[in-house]
């Protein structure tokens, strides 16, 4: 065990059931206090476009890395709320894009929301003019794969082994399911490495600046834990996940009442094909050791998945709106018109389900039956929850598809 200013002691070593290769480095909390002090000295009015560029991003987050957001110390959170509060106000908090999104969660050690582990404000930030939010989602989801994948292939690299080799193969299979590629037989840690290093190199030339951004930024850990950041990244990429899944189908019910019946089946189905993303996320997350979920559940209480907000839109979305646009428009056109639709939401609701069964069997698999961290029943709720359909009102009803 180790210990440092970040509240040890710590597991020894890095990677898999260790620290972080950050924290194994190590941060320095002067180094970050003095470039920040010397931010706020040369800021004398409200922050722009010039001051945020000059903005010190890389030793702030060196030392977050380090030691983990629960122990940067007090004198530097104090000193980015001064930050804070140097920002303009709402009418043009975009000219100091990304601080505004970025620095509450710096700041939230305690009582802090799911919303704030993440950095969703962050998450949700990235597009704009030049940039439009399908294509920033797309490729945020890209790049937080691809950067999961080049963590885990680095840990590998420091700590060879059985778990961080898994790890590192689940992680390139979620990166090959944005591909539409298939993961390769099992090979040996250096082909694994440089098949990683080519589809990583590959999809960054794809991702727009501003995603680039946003990606580097959100990685803000509670612990110096290696296995917290895999979880970070993972629960960004299903929260990025249920946004455009969300997306999709809000473009399905909007076709639906406009009676686009084919439209809305195209869309349903690019849903469905999104949610195909869950099954290697899950794998990823299965690798979790139980002693280091242990430690990040007692830094992260009051932070559940269950706040989601993403997930609740699209839960809230298809027993709402667009159930009711289905009902509608097949009272409108019949239901041999709204079949093909009507197959397509069932077998959408099979795969959420079926997600949330997932969910349930690894949350007994690492944490048993203790109560979970936003104030439920733990795996006794998720289990019950599994059982509740998308669309209840259409699960009654069999679809005959026309042939």
């Amino acid at each position: 065990m180790a210990a440092n200013d970040s509240g040890g002691p710590w597991p020894g070593g890095a990677g898999v059931g260790g620290v972080s290769e950050a924290a194994a480095r190590g941060g320095d909390r002067h180094a970050a206090v003095t470039a920040v002090h010397a931010w706020l000295a040369a800021c004398r009015g409200p922050a722009g476009p010039a001051e945020v560029a000059r903005f010190p991003f890389a030793p702030v987050l060196r030392r977050y890395r380090a030691v983990g957001r629960a122990y940067a110390g007090d004198e530097l959170v104090t000193l980015l709320r001064t930050v804070h509060s140097r920002l303009p106000g709402d009418g043009r908090a975009r000219l100091a894009w990304p601080l505004p999104e970025w620095l509450p969660s710096t700041a939230d050690q305690t009582g802090g929301g799911y919303d704030g582990y993440l950095a969703a404000p962050l998450l949700d930030s990235p597009a704009g003019a030049d940039l439009p939010a399908h294509r920033a989602a797309a490729d945020l989801l890209a790049a937080l794969a691809a950067d999961l994948l080049e963590l885990e292939v680095r840990a590998l690299g420091r700590r060879p082994g059985r778990v961080p080799r898994q790890r590192a193969r689940a992680c390139l299979g979620v990166l090959a399911r944005l591909r539409d590629d298939a993961v390769p037989p099992p090979s040996a840690d250096e082909e694994l490495a440089d098949l990683a290093g080519a589809w990583i190199a590959e999809t960054g030339e794809t991702i727009a600046p501003r995603v680039r951004v946003v990606t580097e930024l959100s990685l803000l850990p509670m612990t110096p834990l290696h296995d917290e950041l895999m979880f970070i990244r993972c629960l960004q990429l299903f929260e990025t996940l249920y946004r455009r899944i969300g997306d999709a189908l809000e473009a399905a019910r909007d076709a639906l009442v406009r009676l686009a019946v084919e439209r809305a089946r195209v869309l349903v189905a690019d849903a469905a094909r999104l949610l195909a993303l869950s099954p290697p996320l899950y794998r990823v997350v299965t690798t979790m050791p139980p002693a280091a979920f242990a430690v990040i559940r007692a830094h992260t209480d009051g932070r559940s998945a269950i706040q989601s907000r993403g997930f609740r839109r699209v839960e809230a979305l298809c027993a709402g709106t667009l159930q009711e646009a289905v009902l509608r428009a097949g009272d409108r056109l019949g239901g041999v018109a709204t079949a093909r639709v009507c197959a397509e939401l069932g077998r959408l609701d099979e795969a959420w389900c079926a997600m949330k069964r997932t969910h349930w069997g690894i949350t007994l698999k690492i944490i048993g039956t203790v109560p979970g961290t936003g104030g439920t029943t733990g795996a006794e709720y998720l289990r019950r929850a599994a059982g509740v359909p998308l669309f209840p009102a259409l699960a009654a009803r069999p679809v005959e598809v026309p042939a």
